[in-house]
């Protein structure tokens, strides 16, 4: 697994151009007799290690990469300009696989069923959708998954029910003016000024709508408008993410939010298409199987390794596996201060401690196994 996880991180693929990292998982696969489910999509990959009973419960693991230039001096670093594994995606796929082959060994003991998903796209290109679509969450009881933090020491499991990461919503607004020279303004509707206007204004939609209890976050990533200093445009538009804790936060959010702009746009003069995309759900763990994965975490790191999971303002599609059946989504501690690696996801400097591969193999090991002896899920 950690001969793979090298040839992966020095090949790394984009969401939907997983070619090759899915021709590597199948030939692991075919070569230890792990029994493969077509999947439509070209790229990712699913499998199956039939247990002793029809319960089943489903592992799933991200497999692209990001179009990022990656910044070290590992022996192994990525060999394609542009592209590189700073989210640790080339690890969380060979533990699903290391998962797969020790539960494949296990298979004349093992109480129920596992599905592996090995998942192309998670960095919001549908991905998930795919894989829901083709029916690989059907007869299943739970789901599992993981994703390495350098927040985290190498050596622990980050766990908690409830809300872990955000959901993810997009935005386009678009302000309609009426331009003209510079120098004659009272003959215009300036977008940019109405456009300035909204950007003040919603940065009160969540310390006015949001209870603190809640979390919510509205950014503005884009502002264009106008090509030259002495000409007032006929238009602006804005860009922007907006990120909640949960279901009924982003909705509020969303329907506050086009209030406060159109509002906003209309008060002075000008006229707004807003285009509000619903994206990604939040990450929310079932306590029942956050309380099993819990407990297998301490079967592996010991008690005072196991820690309460740092919520954040990212996004997952896990999420979307969640709103079909019950799961839960855990840190694994990846960094090590000692090594230099602490840097976050998605920097150039990213690295995992290579340590955390194994613990992680035993932790989705062990909570598949809990999780099929539990007698109370259906």
């Amino acid at each position: 697994m950690l001969a793979l996880r090298r040839h992966l991180h020095m090949y790394p693929e984009l969401s939907k151009q997983e070619f090759e990292t899915t021709k590597s998982i199948n030939q692991v696969l075919d070569h230890y007799g792990i029994s493969r489910i077509p999947v439509s999509s070209q790229t990712g990959s699913a499998a199956e290690v039939k247990g002793k009973s029809n319960r089943t419960i489903a592992i799933r693991a991200d497999i692209d990469a990001l179009p990022i230039e990656e910044e070290s001096d590992l022996e192994f670093r990525s060999k394609i300009p542009g592209v590189s594994h700073m989210c640790g995606h080339d690890v969380h796929t060979v533990i699903s696989l290391g998962a797969a082959l020790i539960l494949q060994e296990l298979q004349e003991d093992l109480p129920g069923n596992v599905r592996i998903l090995f998942q192309p796209a998670e960095e919001f290109e549908g991905g998930a959708e795919s894989m829901i679509d083709d029916g690989l969450l059907n007869g299943v009881s739970a789901i599992i998954g993981l994703h390495n933090t350098p927040d985290q020491e190498v050596g622990t499991i980050g766990i908690k029910e409830g809300f872990l990461m955000a959901g993810i919503d997009d935005f386009i607004i678009t302000i309609k003016g009426k331009g003209g020279h510079a120098g004659i303004p009272e003959r215009t509707i300036d977008p940019i000024i109405i456009g300035s206007a909204v950007v003040t204004q919603l940065q009160t939609l969540v310390s006015r709508t949001i209870s603190p209890k809640e979390s919510a976050v509205v950014t503005i990533g884009t502002f264009q408008a106008g090509r030259t200093n002495n000409v007032i445009p006929e238009r602006a538009v804005l860009t922007g993410t907006v990120r909640t804790s949960s279901d009924t936060v982003r909705y509020k959010i969303r329907d506050e939010f086009v209030r406060l702009v159109t509002n906003q746009v209309h008060a002075l003069g000008g006229e707004v298409e807003i285009d509000y995309q619903l994206l990604i759900p939040p990450v929310v763990n079932d306590p029942a199987i956050a309380a099993i994965s819990r407990i297998a975490a301490v079967d592996i790191v010991g008690t005072k390794n196991v820690l309460a999971a740092e919520p954040t303002m990212g996004g997952d599609d896990f999420a979307l596996y969640q709103k079909v059946v019950p799961g839960c989504y855990a840190w694994l501690g990846s960094g090590n201060k000692e090594k230099g690696i602490e840097h976050g996801w998605h920097h150039p400097k990213f690295m995992v401690d290579e340590d955390a591969i194994k613990i992680g193999i035993q932790w989705m090991v062990h909570t598949v196994i809990r999780l099929l002896e539990d007698k109370s899920l259906t």
